[in-house]
């Protein structure tokens, strides 16, 4: 969250349709789950899309190649299930070892242009660590700039990755939106509901396989309640906030999501741009 004590402006968009990117099963759920069930209560269409296999997730050497991949797959079915949301997909690159290759790229547009979400969610790849006692994956940090470059601008042009037009029929397509969770910045907050944190605990308590999700609790709520303290509401998420239909480098100016609803006001206003490049 905003670490400079600044008040988080409310983000009340409900997207048509919202695509979550992520490293491993479980970032997710950690990542947005509560925010997904929100949105998914109020009529969005969402998809949880994993990029790595999660293999790597065990300190156990006897497990044989592919065991627990297939194990937190059905996992993350299950959380997402949780929710409300039954398409998840798995980009299947190795855990532990993913790096912003243009073959991750290549995956990662090729989903976005399928589902042509209205807001993406993805993880902050500036991130390197949290406070004194976490260091961010570099899967982490790998996932995130790969959807950045993605969402910008690979999926929005025809002659990138042509062969997805070619021979997929994959239009190009634009985001209006991008939410980086986890961000050293946060600008925005989604609110939610005690519902909706109720599920995201839920969707946590699914991951057996990598931890017991009964301790949670306590620090999900209480994070929850000082979001919310924030930006003016009960509980809240807090991202960081892109919205990319002003600016220069998209050409043009869409009209709102297509069937986007503004609960209680207009987003924030972009900044200006500070550049005309493309």
């Amino acid at each position: 969250m905003a670490e400079d004590g600044r008040r988080l402006e409310l983000f009340t968009v409900v997207p048509a349709r919202a695509l979550v990117v992520v490293a491993h099963p479980d970032d997710g759920d950690f990542l947005a789950a509560s925010v997904l069930a929100a949105w998914v209560r109020q009529g969005t269409r969402a998809t949880v899309c994993v990029v790595t296999d999660g293999d790597a997730g065990s300190d156990d050497p006897t497990l044989p190649p592919g065991a627990l991949a297939r194990t937190r797959l059905a996992e993350q079915r299950a959380a997402s299930a949780q929710l409300g949301v039954d398409d998840v997909r798995c980009l299947d690159f190795p855990d532990g070892m993913l790096e912003n290759t243009l073959a991750v790229r290549r995956a990662v547009v090729r989903v976005l242009r399928q589902v042509r979400p209205d807001v993406v969610v993805t993880m902050d790849p500036s991130r390197y660590w949290f406070d004194r006692g976490y260091l961010n994956h570099p899967d982490h940090r790998a996932a995130g700039a790969a959807t950045l470059d993605a969402v910008f601008p690979s999926a929005r042009d025809a002659r990138a990755f042509p062969e997805l037009l070619r021979e997929e029929r994959l239009e190009p397509h634009k985001t209006r939106y991008v939410l980086l969770g986890a961000a050293a910045d946060d600008d925005i907050a989604v609110p939610i509901t005690a519902e909706d944190l109720e599920a995201k605990l839920r969707a946590l308590g699914e991951h057996r396989s990598q931890f017991d999700a009964h301790d949670m609790a306590p620090w999900v709520w209480e994070r929850a309640r000082e979001v919310g303290l924030r930006s003016g509401v009960e509980l809240a998420e807090p991202y960081r906030l892109f919205d990319l239909a002003p600016g220069p480098s998209q050409r043009e100016e869409p009209g709102p999501a297509a069937g986007a609803e503004v609960l209680v006001g207009d987003p924030p206003a972009p900044p200006r741009p500070t550049t005309d490049w493309g």
